[in-house]
């Protein structure tokens, strides 16, 4: 799988950031995708992570307590995320942040959980701005991860295609984003 996290616009009154985190629970790992919007986005992003980092188990729970970790609205007005755990994500969202999959080159909205298939692109973002009914990344636009390397975390070209599909984006906009091998 290639994981990506890109911020593109102009910055307004309300902040963006986004990340990935990886980290292990009982023996499988554990990756969390996150986006934040808010007037201080960058340490509501820190709380998120910080309570990651105590996550007991993945499961749609969690990834709800992640997306609402108790922050004021001034800190966090919203809180998108999708963790991937093995061939399942669970997403989860507050505030104006939304979390979406492409799936056979449409984009839609994600809630819950899901399993993963070949080819799925999964976003969360900070902001609800991406069209759905539509292919977001489209077809063959990111490189299977490159196997050869023990890294823990593959691009494959991600954050490429990502700053294309968002390409002329005026508004700000954070995502994080997983694209699972075809």
């Amino acid at each position: 799988m290639s994981f990506g996290a890109v911020t593109v616009g102009r910055r307004t009154a309300v902040d963006a950031c986004s990340t990935v985190e990886a980290r292990t629970v009982d023996g499988a790992r554990l990756v969390l995708l996150t986006a934040v919007q808010g007037e201080l986005a960058t340490p509501a992003l820190e709380v998120v992570k910080g309570t990651f980092a105590k996550l007991a188990c993945a499961d749609q729970a969690g990834a709800s307590k992640l997306a609402a970790p108790g922050l004021p609205p001034q800190l966090a007005s919203g809180v998108a995320v999708v963790l991937v755990a093995g061939e399942r994500v669970f997403a989860a969202a507050s505030g104006n942040a939304r979390c979406y999959r492409e799936r056979a080159g449409t984009l839609k909205a994600l809630a819950g959980a899901s399993d993963v298939m070949p080819g799925d692109v999964f976003v969360a973002a900070s902001h609800p701005d991406l069209t759905t009914g539509r292919a977001f990344l489209g077809a063959g636009t990111v490189a299977p991860p490159d196997d050869t390397f023990d890294d823990t975390f593959h691009n494959g070209g991600l954050d490429d295609a990502l700053d294309a599909a968002l390409a002329g984006h005026a508004t700000l906009l954070s995502v994080a984003a997983a694209a699972a091998p075809k």
